[in-house]
């Protein structure tokens, strides 16, 4: 009997090994899938928002949290075209973008830090998406 079950997690392992490169390829496509700057600066946008609400009341850390994650994630779609499109733009967005990210990561972030840092982002990526429209 326990060869069997020793057979059992022997073939799950070596199904499991087999199926991860198909499943990770799947995602690394999905996530090369070209966003267009416009778009990207909207979704970026939309997370700060959602980073702005999370601080509402007692400022939720995990919220907090997840929220500059996911602000991170969305620059990482348009980080690339912004920086060869404009590098002075991308200069200007990242000297604010990255340390609100880290801020809002942080165990214990600074709430009135933080706040700085979305209204100082807001606006850069606010210009640099107006001179997208021109």
């Amino acid at each position: 009997m326990k060869r069997v079950y020793w057979m059992i997690a022997s073939l799950v392992l070596a199904f499991s090994v087999l199926i991860t490169p198909g499943v990770n390829q799947i995602s690394a496509e999905d996530t090369e899938q070209e966003v267009s700057v416009q778009d990207g600066i909207d979704k970026v946008l939309a997370e700060i928002e959602m980073l702005q609400k999370a601080m509402q009341g007692n400022g939720d850390l995990i919220k907090v949290n997840e929220a500059g994650k996911k602000i991170d994630e969305a620059w990482d779609l348009i980080e690339e075209q912004v920086e060869e499109k404009n590098p002075e733009y991308y200069k200007n967005i990242e000297e604010s973008l990255y340390p609100l990210i880290g801020e809002a990561q942080k165990p214990s972030p600074d709430m009135k830090k933080i706040e700085k840092l979305i209204s100082e982002t807001t606006q850069k990526l606010k210009d640099y998406q107006s001179t997208l429209q021109q």
